[in-house]
This record gives structure tokens, C-alpha cells and sequence, in this order.
């Protein structure tokens, strides 16, 4: 197997996010990256370091993989078309990946655990090997959960102590709290309010009227953080205060958010839960949700 390996420009985005929603098409049948997601992380990254492409003799794409920053280490991903991408190049992609997580280990703080993740989906034999050769381990199951719209759907009918209302930046800090409070599970690492931030806020790209917050008096109690992806919403956070957890505000506030997108009218609703939250999944389908993806997630601690 021989391929050309280089590093991408930021010329070559356009031709790497087709890339990559004919690898999504390939896995799912229909289109799911978001070029303002690649245009993001390719700010945030060192092209000529952290980004590789490969090519075929004939000129022809058929390979990307990327290195980027993570709250609890570094993620990568890898890319490769199931129909025409040869056996190897993801071998070939997984050592850059490897050899450039070792770089940035070393400059990293000594004695801290430093985790290489990526993820393959459940469908993608050929990403599940690769990430087993290599020694990676399998740390847990994520689910895409969906419901398709195919009407505008009603808003719920909200009791009159709750007042609902847009994402205002002075809101930030409150909302953060809420979050990591509402998300404080155990053997989950807090999140730096910097990092939830770039992972939300995308660096100003969202809606506020999509980052919904519920109010009891002048408490935040909820909130529904969300984009419309063109293609379909994805909910990307939903919280509720824990004391406030078991009488329904989930629920309400899930069904809001159906609401907003279909009218707006878009086909689906989408958004990504781990599989032992096995709650949570119950909690989705009862709502009209199902588990139309399966990603597995692996871990491998960088020495």
C-alpha cells in the first residue's frame, strides 16, 4: 500500500469537509459534519503539526486525521470512505496521530495522566481494528439519539411559576454552574468554565434563542443548549437543577425544544448520550427519541 501523506492548508478545507460528508454518508447514509465545526478546530489547531491528509496516485483524497485539545487529554480523529479508502491508511493516519500525541506529552505536565481519545462508530469495522492494534481500549458506548419532525409540533404547557428565556452572556457564569452541578456524576472531571465555554459557545457561532433557560423566580433551574444545524437540531447540553430533577422539567423542556425546531421546519431533532446513562436513554425514548447511532469511544493513556 503506498499513499501520499502531507499535511492540510487551510486551501485544502474545502476539499476535506467533502471528504468528510462522503465518509458520513457512506456510515449513516446522509450528510452530518458541520463545515463551521472543521473551520473551528482547524483555528485551534497547528496545521502544519496536528492535521494529515492522504492521497492515491491518482491525486485523489481518500484519508484525514487531526489532533485537538480535550478537557481530560487530546482527541483524534480519523477519517477514511468504507467503498473506496485502501486497507493501511488508517494504520498510516493512526501513527501521526500517535507520534504527534507523544510530542505534545512531553511539553504536558509531568505526572498527569495524559489520555489519547478518538472514536469509531459502531458500523466501522475497519476504525474499531485499528484502534485495538494500536492498543487502545474501549471505554464506553455513546448513542445519537433522534426524533424526526414531520410537523409542527405544539409547545408545552409550562406552569406560571417558571419563566422561559434566551441565552444573554450575562448569564454565563450562572449557566456553567448549572451545568457542571447538574452534570456532577461520579467519575466525572469538572470542566473548566474556559473549556465549556469554547464547547458551547463555539467562538460566538450559535442562536441564543436555541440556548434556552428556565427560571424559578430568579434561579436557574434549566437549561437546553442547542444549534440549528440547517440539516437538523442538536441539543448539545440539557440540565436541570438536581433538586428540581423528578417533577417533569425535563421532559417540558425537552418537548420546547422540538417545538422551536419544528417550526423553524426542520426534519429531526438530535442529540448524543453515554450509554451507561442508561437513564437518560429511557428518559429520551419516552419523549418520542430512539438510539439511531451507536459510537464507540476509545482511550489510550500516552506515556
Amino acid at each position: 500500500m503506498s499513499c501520499l501523506l502531507q499535511h492540510p492548508t487551510g486551501e485544502h478545507m474545502d476539499e476535506v469537509f467533502d471528504f468528510m460528508q462522503d465518509c458520513d454518508v457512506a456510515e449513516f447514509g446522509e450528510e452530518d459534519s458541520s463545515r463551521d465545526d472543521l473551520a473551528q478546530q482547524w483555528s485551534e489547531i497547528d496545521l502544519s503539526r496536528d492535521a494529515w491528509i492522504t492521497y492515491d496516485q491518482g491525486g485523489g483524497l481518500n484519508g484525514y486525521a487531526c489532533v485537538s485539545g480535550a478537557a481530560e487529554g487530546l482527541q483524534q480523529d480519523i477519517y477514511i470512505l468504507l467503498t473506496t479508502t485502501p486497507a493501511g491508511i488508517e494504520d498510516v493516519l493512526m501513527k501521526a496521530c500517535l507520534e504527534r500525541a507523544r510530542e505534545l506529552r512531553a511539553k504536558a505536565e509531568p505526572g498527569r495522566e495524559f489520555i489519547l481519545k478518538g472514536y469509531a462508530t459502531a458500523v466501522n469495522t475497519r476504525l474499531q481494528q485499528v484502534y485495538e492494534k494500536f492498543g487502545f481500549t474501549r471505554h464506553t458506548v455513546h448513542y445519537r439519539m433522534q426524533i424526526n419532525l414531520s410537523a409542527p409540533l405544539p409547545a408545552p404547557e409550562w406552569p406560571p411559576r417558571y419563566r422561559l428565556a434566551p441565552y444573554d452572556p450575562r448569564d454565563e457564569q450562572e449557566l456553567y454552574d448549572l451545568i457542571e452541578s447538574a452534570f456532577d456524576w461520579q467519575g466525572r472531571e469538572r470542566n473548566s468554565i474556559e473549556n465549556w465555554r469554547n464547547l458551547v459557545l463555539r467562538g460566538g457561532r450559535f442562536d441564543p434563542r436555541y440556548f434556552l433557560l428556565v427560571r424559578d423566580g430568579e434561579r436557574l433551574i434549566a437549561a437546553a443548549l442547542a444549534y440549528n444545524e440547517g440539516i437538523e437540531g442538536w441539543i448539545r447540553q440539557l440540565a436541570v437543577a438536581k433538586d428540581h430533577q423528578g417533577f417533569g422539567l425535563g421532559g417540558l423542556l425537552l418537548r420546547q425544544m422540538f417545538h422551536l425546531f419544528s417550526v423553524e421546519g426542520l426534519p429531526r431533532v438530535a442529540l448524543g448520550v453515554a450509554s451507561v446513562n442508561e437513564k437518560a436513554c429511557k428518559f429520551y425514548e419516552r419523549n418520542g427519541m430512539f438510539r439511531s447511532r451507536e459510537f464507540i469511544e476509545y482511550r489510550k493513556p500516552i506515556d
